[in-house]
């Protein structure tokens, strides 16, 4: 097969990405379009994706796009033109197709060349392109939408059976003017067709990034002439002094800058994860035989695409636990005087440097005593343990491995295998995640993640001569305190500060840093939060705030307890990194 060339490349790649802008919009257009089926506009819109897929698929020669895509639009077109009804029979259908659709052009970006099966879709679209007599009506694709004509009822008689047509050969996948697909791009295939190896970024932002760029070449280059000044013995430059520290303080404003454009092209909105979930609680409530309203806040709010990336799997245990545990059923909720249709809210707002992603529902609310019983039942806990528990504690059951207040395990919950899952790619992320619950009123999972996990603002703090960082984010104060008021309670050290009792956790013993010197009783205390829980670390002094670049500790050293990462210090120095959630979880 002859190599493809540059044209050919372009076009290709061309048709990825606009068939991937369309598709990623299309769930959550049709999802709308089935509560406002009276939308010309989102229905013509629609309408207009589809035909572009099946336009550039075939003048492509993607055969099997294009005999979905197809269908799919004189479908669509009958919807339009008000021959058919929108109703959640046809949905499903339109909705299976658009899944197959995400699933040919997953194989063409992919570079795989197989068969797949369309048949079974194609049979489900045709009894809506019969008209009352079945007779195949062949849709008028460039016809204008017909608004006023009467709505016909959705057909209810089979497909008229047809052969099936001989398998199609693996080259129909291959386009006729492109002779190879693209080399294969990592990812998780499936329903996400987005591409991690590239990012689009507003022509904005690269032209900020190109000044800055630019600003930053003059500055070397001054540093160049002031070096080579000095580099020559008949040279004086009495004002070097003044002349380096102007130089330092440039540069280093320039390269905050460029690291603030740097960072702006890596942020994406958080929608490109939102958006996948109308059609998953559509789904979820059909097959639980629920109402549920979504309701999506914040989408626009955008952080690092290292976050967004790792987030889609927790988000998706906490919706289907919401759908699952929380939301009643209409019947249920009629008799506890509510609404038939429960309400599902996700949203997303900036907090400072972190973003609080919310799943909130107003169904009947976690059962704290339900949970204790079967915390008791599988041995994680006991009857006393239980009776000493405060809400909170109680909640964080909830994610223990292997914990379930299903009696009996179904295809969407009661394996146990959820929330522990979250809890622990949550950790992965730096992030907190906290539950807030009322029975009979509804539940709320709060996570609460870095904006980014490449750069962040620490405090620097050092233990016998050690520097650590701690993640500003997580500290709340600190203070110089007199090893002498520190007391022992049940074997934990802990500190009264003003009318709370703090525990504490000494540094200098948790990471078997060797003492130097004569111990002073003074000392520092610096107050960190985790969700709900705080605790103090002693530290030696404090060295003072500073930005730090994350580095990983490769795979060998990835698991120390209480270590996030690594940075290089200014003097080339390496200082570990705290994780103040895992050591949270020492003081429990």
């Amino acid at each position: 097969m002859p190599p493809i060339d540059s044209e050919d490349q372009e076009l290709l790649d061309g048709f990825l990405a606009e068939t991937t802008e369309l598709l990623g919009k299309l769930d959550e257009d049709l999802i709308t379009l089935e509560k406002a089926s009276d939308d010309t506009e989102l229905m013509n819109r629609i309408f207009r994706s589809i035909h572009t897929i099946k336009g550039v698929s075939s003048f492509l020669g993607f055969d099997l796009l294009v005999k979905v895509t197809h269908k799919t639009e004189d479908v669509l077109n009958r919807l339009r033109k008000g021959e058919l009804a929108v109703n959640p029979e046809i949905m499903d259908v339109i909705l299976e197709a658009t899944s197959l659709v995400k699933l040919l052009v997953s194989d063409i970006k992919a570079g795989t060349i197989q068969e797949r099966e369309i048949d079974g879709t194609i049979n489900k679209l045709i009894p809506y392109l019969l008209d009352n007599s079945g007779v195949t009506r062949q849709a008028a694709t460039a016809a204008a939408p017909t608004p006023n004509s009467a709505p016909a009822p959705a057909p209810t008689h089979a497909p008229i059976p047809a052969p099936a047509p001989a398998p199609k050969p693996a080259s129909d996948l291959v386009p006729k003017k492109v002779p190879a697909p693209p080399k294969p791009v990592e990812g998780k295939g499936g329903d996400d067709l987005s591409d991690n190896s590239t990012v689009r970024v507003d022509v904005k932002r690269l032209d900020d990034l190109m000044n800055q760029v630019g600003e930053l070449v003059l500055e070397r280059n001054r540093m160049i002439q002031i070096n080579q000044d000095l580099q020559q013995n008949d040279v004086q430059r009495p004002d070097f002094n003044e002349e380096f520290g102007k130089l330092t303080k440039r540069v280093g404003l320039v390269t905050s800058e460029l690291q603030m454009q740097v960072f702006k092209m890596r942020m994406i909105p958080v929608e490109k994860v939102f958006k996948k979930f109308p059609r998953i609680v559509r789904s979820m409530a059909r097959d639980l035989g629920k109402e549920v309203e979504l309701q999506i806040i914040g989408e626009e709010t955008e952080l690092d695409r290292s976050v967004v990336d790792e987030i889609g799997d927790p988000l998706i245990h906490l919706i289907r636990n919401a759908m699952d545990h929380g939301l009643e059923t209409p019947d249920v909720r009629l008799a506890a005087g509510k609404p038939r249709g429960g309400t599902l809210i996700l949203s997303a707002v900036h907090e400072g440097n972190q973003i609080i992603i919310s799943i909130k529902d107003d169904g009947n609310g976690i059962n704290t005593d339900q949970v204790g019983r079967k915390a008791i039942e599988k041995g994680l806990i006991t009857e006393d343990q239980f009776a000493g528990m405060s809400q909170r504690e109680i909640f964080d059951l909830l994610f223990l491995p292997g914990f379930s207040t299903k009696d009996k395990a179904t295809d969407l919950s009661g394996r146990g295998v959820g929330m522990d899952v979250v809890k622990t790619n949550i950790k992965k992320l730096s992030g907190l995640i906290e539950i807030k619950s009322t029975k009979g009123l509804g539940s709320e999972f709060i996570l609460r993640l870095p904006l980014t996990l490449a750069i962040i603002q620490s405090l620097l703090v050092e233990v016998e001569g050690e520097i650590y960082s701690i993640p500003l984010s997580s500290v709340l104060e600190a203070l110089r305190v007199d090893q002498r008021q520190f007391h022992q309670i049940s074997g934990q050290e802990v500190l009264k500060l003003r009318d709370f009792v703090l525990p504490l956790i000494r540094l200098q013993k948790f990471f078997n840093v060797l003492p130097r010197g004569e111990i002073d009783n003074l000392c520092f205390v610096v107050v960190v939060g985790a969700a709900e829980k705080r605790m103090g670390l002693v530290v030696t002094r404090l060295v003072g705030q500073q930005e730090v670049a994350i580095k990983s500790l490769g795979n060998y050293l990835a698991h120390i307890p209480g270590i996030a990462g690594s940075t290089v210090l200014g003097d080339g120095r390496v200082a570990l990194i705290i994780d103040p959630v895992a050591l949270s979880e020492v003081c429990e």
